[in-house]
């Protein structure tokens, strides 16, 4: 997807995978990222950086809208639903999600595996695909597994966003941190041994 793109080897591409609806808060995402383009910020990093919309729905002309207000129409693409995440997630740098709320949401699962760094909202199960918290920063948290923002704190996004932008050695751990966990707890052969073990407790005679 780089090459449909036409992404340098240095440009990073931040994405966001989701149907374009009220519930994923993509106008979360979009004022965010202008506020990390915005005045004041590192020109030299920020220059290589473009932000990827990944998934389609009812919002969509009207997020395009807000991006062309925002003046991300250069720095951001709407490429609609793909059916191809083992390239798509690969493609990207950073992976974000701003729902308002979710349960235990597969985008985070899939970006992970992947070992693609993550910025999230905590909200729902992202909590805990998150993990328990290693340090304070400034309006975000460094998870064991990637950054927590809280719901609704674009500013705090904002600045989530810089910090993997400007740390690649944070981006690898977290890359590394999530996959571990993704394989120990999300592989098939993690659901394989799951469903065995309940067949056999099932099936197991009970005591007399």
């Amino acid at each position: 997807m780089r090459e449909e793109l036409n992404a340098s080897e240095d440009e990073l591409l931040i994405g966001i995978v989701g149907r374009l609806t009220e519930v994923k808060n993509h106008p979360m995402f979009l004022r965010a990222a202008a506020s990390l383009l915005g005045p004041g910020e590192s020109a030299t990093n920020l220059r290589r950086v473009r932000f990827v919309v990944i998934g389609d729905g009812k919002l969509r002309a009207t997020l395009e809208e807000q991006a062309r207000q925002l003046a991300l129409r250069d720095r951001i693409v709407f490429v609609g639903t793909r059916e191809d995440p083992e390239f798509f997630y690969a493609a990207l740098d950073i992976v974000a999600l701003t729902s308002h709320n979710e349960g235990t949401p597969l985008t985070l699962i899939e970006a992970m595996a992947n070992e693609r760094p993550v910025v999230a909202t905590a909200v729902g199960g992202v909590v805990d695909l998150l993990g328990p918290k290693r340090s304070d920063g400034d309006g975000y948290v460094v998870c064991e597994r990637g950054l927590s923002v809280d719901s609704g704190d674009i500013e705090g996004f904002a600045r989530g966003l810089d910090r993997l932008v400007t740390d690649a050695d944070l981006r690898r751990e977290l890359g590394r941190q999530g996959r571990e966990f993704v394989l120990q707890n999300y592989a098939k052969e993690r659901l394989f041994e799951d469903i065995s073990r309940l067949y056999e407790q099932l099936l197991r005679p009970e005591p007399r």
